[in-house]
């Protein structure tokens, strides 16, 4: 089945996206191409130029260390050669890992970049999500700094991983605890079938679990609209992205040969993913309870000092999860059971809670007074909407039957990741959380933000969390 809306058709897809019901009103998209092609590496030159770039001002090439090859050549001096060859003189800025033997996005990494830049400045990424979120971030503090018009900003793609290269958002630690920080687009994305083709599977694969997150991301964003918390909630995003179960089905066998057809169509999904949630101005669509739990597990590993686990893949896991708490919610909960004035907890009372939750990860308190600056939004949302709340519950078989149509079961979700060949249990991760960690992880994840998602109803309606838990954690193991 083909894509619906094709980015590589780059006016054709901005007039077709913006008759889309939901579509931002007189919101241009400012992305100027989106090149997905056998042989795009040698199109930079020409590709720098469309985005507004120089060759005769300075260009600034950020990168990391990671050795990355393309048809047997490695590949960054394949890039910094076909620039010079093409009259470019590019500045490699070359990020250093941390303790973990990883880059992450935190200021630490933004503001090297930050302090390299200056205006007629053009910036290349090349890499995956962490080096294109520091480097396109960086981009927006200076501007927004310095009150200048945008950087030309050329984003080169090393690996179908994430939704980062198309986003106008970018994932930040602040205080050990991921944000989701206003940023900006590219002004071209540069996706080298080749590159992709050559670059570690299991990338591949994480790229397929995190758009997997939309099994149970597109309900918790209705609910959250529905109980009166985040109104913003619109189609776009469904219609944008097309039946993802069944595109992943008729595309598994193509992306797992790792044929260049099948890196185009994934490369592509992943772009409409960024889009998505950059033309909904939210990461809801993409981004809820599957997100939160990975968002923990990476809190966990941060303050181990151990290196992250694939994103997309971890998130793939947290949706089994959450996929399943979906169908035992939907099948249980029995809203005249619902005691309405016991399921508003106080601002100490939750306070008191998060503290105490992420204590043992870090005694100074600073996690914890992050995640709660956070959540007393949520809370006292939700507090503000007791009468919305009431009405869904009046009128849960309605409520009940939106939830079950926007959520897919998470024996679905195993099957598309058997299909490509992704992890399908959290010790298979590289590397692997513990199994209390994962414990953790769904249990606390509702506490670090104010996104509501289905993982917070448990906690106002005061359910036992370990009997949640263990109900959640047998259905999952049941599919």
């Amino acid at each position: 089945m083909t894509l619906r809306f094709d980015p590589g058709s780059i006016e054709r897809f901005k007039t077709e996206i913006s008759a889309i019901p939901g579509y931002p009103a007189g919101e241009a998209l400012p992305i100027r191409d989106m090149v997905f092609e056998s042989g795009a590496v040698f199109r930079l030159p020409e590709l720098l130029t469309l985005a507004g770039a120089d060759p005769a001002q300075p260009l600034l090439v950020v990168l990391d260390d990671t050795v990355m090859r393309r048809a047997g050549d490695e590949l960054k001096p394949l890039i910094l050669n076909l620039l010079r060859q093409g009259g470019w003189a590019p500045e490699s800025l070359v990020l250093a890992p941390d303790a973990t033997g990883q880059v992450h996005t935190d200021f630490a990494q933004i503001g090297r970049v930050k302090e390299r830049l200056q205006p007629n400045l053009a910036v290349l990424s090349v890499g995956s999500g962490a080096v294109t979120d520091i480097a396109k971030h960086a981009c927006f503090m200076f501007q927004q700094e310095h009150g200048l018009a945008p950087l030309p900003f050329v984003v080169y793609q090393t690996a179908n991983s994430v939704s980062a290269y198309t986003s106008n958002m970018a994932p930040t630690f602040v205080d050990g605890v991921k944000r989701t920080l206003a940023s900006r687009y590219p002004d071209v994305l540069v996706c080298d079938l080749e590159t992709l083709r050559d670059a570690p599977y299991d990338m591949t694969a994480a790229g397929v679990g995190d758009l997997l997150a939309a099994f149970g991301s597109y309900a918790d964003w209705w609910l959250a609209c529905r109980l009166g918390i985040d109104p913003s909630y619109t189609e776009f995003a469904q219609t944008l992205m097309g039946p993802l179960d069944e595109i992943f089905l008729d595309r598994a066998e193509a992306i797992r040969s790792r044929s260049l057809h099948g890196m185009a169509d994934l490369a592509k999904l992943i772009a409409l993913g960024g889009l998505a949630m950059s033309l909904s101005h939210a990461t809801a669509p993409l981004s809820g309870y599957e997100h939160v739990i990975s968002h923990v597990l990476d809190l966990t590993a941060e303050r181990a000092h151990r290196p992250l686990a694939q994103h997309g893949s971890q998130v793939a896991l947290a949706t089994l999860l959450t996929t399943a708490a979906y169908r035992g919610f939907l099948r249980q909960f029995d809203p005249a059971r619902v005691v309405v004035a016991d399921c508003y907890p106080t601002e100490a009372e939750m306070k008191a809670r998060i503290e105490a939750a992420f204590s043992a990860l870090d005694p100074s308190g600073q996690v914890a007074a992050e995640c709660w600056s956070d959540y007393r939004l949520k809370l006292a949302a939700w507090h503000d909407q007791r009468a919305t709340f009431k009405a869904a519950l009046d009128d849960w078989p309605q409520v009940r039957s939106k939830l079950a149509a926007l959520t897919r079961p998470p024996e679905l979700a195993r099957r598309i990741l058997e299909s490509v060949s992704a992890p399908l249990r959290f010790d298979q991760l590289t590397p692997p959380p513990s199994a209390a960690e994962v414990r953790f992880a769904f249990a606390h994840a509702p506490l670090i933000r104010r996104r509501l998602t289905l993982g917070d109803l448990p906690v106002f309606l005061g359910w036992d969390p370990e009997t949640w838990w263990a109900q959640v954690s047998a259905e999952t193991a049941a599919g």
